[in-house]
């Protein structure tokens, strides 16, 4: 049975455009050593009202449409745009790799765990998976990207050929040893199997990373992801109360534009 929250998400729609790859990030305390990515088709002021975001940080990223797109190419290439800008913040930033902290949420897990495996980072990757392939094919979430899809003559082979490599399970071997991964055990968008395969992949190749699996679906792992955030931090969470105020506007409509805001 779908918590109420994750109904609400599995009904709201996904964007008619699944081709831009402009996306929006949005510059934060330049102090911050933290970079966000955030789920898919989910504005920073959505996250942050709903506790998705607690830290300060010094880049947030909403995804491009072409995150989760009808065009297998497209999806790489909305992953290694955000990779490739969240990587210049940094350097323009001064921030260390090791010092660096990469927040991936939901869909931002991507982004996240491809980055901090190329530079080393700490990752905090909130409902990930395994495969972006395999999301695309199999998740609820993305069925009517995938149903576009189809009706382009695309299949399941063409987007293992395309995201070949840069899979999360594929992309861990380099991530820093202190990182931090919160799966929820109820989560109706990310199958089982996917959640499965993504931990062996965690034990085989950073053994000492903490896996946290909480008893959630999609919407209240992504939610309570925030205390072991700020614990990953050296912060300590506030005391439990309620924070959650509804109704949220998970309507979610927003522009893109790529570059600061």
């Amino acid at each position: 049975m779908l918590d109420l929250l994750d109904l609400i998400l599995l009904k709201r729609g996904v964007p008619a455009d699944d081709r831009t790859l402009a996306f929006r990030r949005i510059d934060g305390n330049p102090q911050s050593k933290v970079i966000y990515f955030l789920p898919w088709n989910t504005p920073l002021g959505v996250a942050r009202q709903a506790g998705f975001v607690p830290l300060d940080f010094l880049a947030a990223y909403e995804m491009p449409p072409a995150i989760v797109s009808s065009e297998p190419e497209l999806c790489v290439q909305a992953m290694l745009g955000l990779v490739a800008d969240a990587e210049a913040v940094l350097a323009q930033s001064g921030v260390a790799p090791a010092d660096a902290v990469i927040i991936g949420l939901s869909v931002g897990s991507f982004a996240a765990t491809y980055l901090a495996n190329r530079i080393g980072a700490r990752l905090c990757a909130v409902a990930p998976a395994d495969r972006a392939d395999f999301m695309v094919w199999q998740s609820p979430a993305a069925r009517i990207v995938k149903r576009r899809a189809q009706q382009k003559g695309y299949q399941l082979a063409h987007y293992s050929k395309a995201m070949f490599g840069y899979h999360p399970a594929h992309n861990l071997a380099g991530v820093a040893a202190d990182s931090v991964f919160v799966l929820g055990r109820r989560d109706p968008f990310v199958p089982p199997r996917r959640r499965t395969a993504f931990v062996r992949a965690i034990e085989a190749h950073v053994a000492n990373a903490q896996v946290v699996k909480l008893e959630a679906g999609h919407f209240r792992t992504l939610m309570y992801s925030g205390r072991h955030q700020l614990a990953m931090v050296g912060q300590t969470p506030a005391p439990a109360r309620w924070q959650l105020r509804m109704p949220i506007d998970l309507s979610f409509g927003r522009t893109t534009a790529q570059g600061q805001s």
